[in-house]
């Protein structure tokens, strides 16, 4: 892969309008789930969870509370939608506008031309979720200020703030892989068919249609399998204990997944015809 096919793919990628339109949606988000527990600190407090006999002392809703709470609401559906329209429009967008017959008649490997177009879609992948936990941190913090991180997932687990912004870092980077996954298969469906929106839909498609099969209970046997049974491995460094075996389990199936969605792409892009 050469630095100018790269330069070239992360110039046109964050020259387009709906790559910063993206980082107002996420805010949005972030601001609403700020707001909802700004009016719902009562509820949220941990007496309100283990009874009256315990004394907690300090603030339960503090800005690594708010870095947590986004998580799942943006990281299950809003995240991979941003992810996969942008990933989605990387070469099928390109040959809608007819400008990828252009780009590959120049004396560039079209392997070349595809390695940076992946790079450039991780790159956005990343920088999106990055963006989630930032943004999270900053206004939880301008609203509730810093505090311990209390966590529920697994019984009740209250780190002191150094300790919890470790664990909130080390689950946005586990998210970061979880959504390069997302980008693979935007870019392979986006190699595979012409139109930008059918490589964007399904790409949704495919991942909204996991999650349904992973909710039903007589499918299961195939859940340990499914993408996004894996997809959520952030939610083992927020818990009470650790799982590490579980956690280097879904990083295999997530590998697995990108290197086969990526052997995909690269098989199409290879192959196809784009003279026309």
């Amino acid at each position: 892969m050469s630095l100018a096919a790269l330069r070239s793919e992360l110039s046109k990628l964050y020259r387009q309008r709906v790559t910063y339109a993206s980082f107002g949606v996420i805010l949005v988000l972030v601001a609403l789930i700020t707001w909802g527990s700004h009016h719902q600190r009562e509820r949220l407090d941990v007496g309100e969870r283990i009874g009256a006999e315990f004394v907690v002392a300090g603030k339960t809703v503090t800005s690594l509370f708010v870095a947590q709470a986004v998580m799942d609401p943006a990281l299950m559906v809003l995240a991979p939608v941003l992810v996969a329209v942008t990933a989605g429009a990387l070469v099928a967008g390109e040959r809608q506008l007819g400008t990828l017959r252009t780009l590959l008649s120049r004396p560039v490997p079209r392997l070349s031309v595809l390695a940076a177009k992946l790079i450039a879609s991780w790159s956005w992948a990343i920088l999106l979720t990055l963006f989630l936990g930032l943004s999270a941190l900053g206004l939880g913090y301008a609203v509730f200020g810093w505090g311990d991180l209390v966590i529920f997932r697994g019984g009740l687990t209250i780190l002191e703030p150094n300790t919890g912004l470790i664990r909130v870092s080390e689950a946005y980077g586990l998210a970061c892989v979880s959504m390069c996954v997302v980008a693979t298969w935007g870019l392979m469906l986006s190699a595979i068919f012409d139109n930008a929106m059918t490589a964007a839909g399904l790409t949704v498609a495919v991942f909204l249609g996991s999650g349904t099969v992973a909710a039903m209970p007589y499918f299961e046997s195939i859940r340990p399998y499914l993408v996004t049974t894996h997809m959520t491995l952030y939610r083992d460094v927020l818990s009470t204990s650790i799982d590490y075996g579980a956690l280097w389990t879904s990083a295999q199936y997530l590998a697995a997944y990108t290197l086969g969605a990526a052997a995909v792409a690269a098989l199409v892009f290879a192959r196809r015809d784009v003279t026309c």
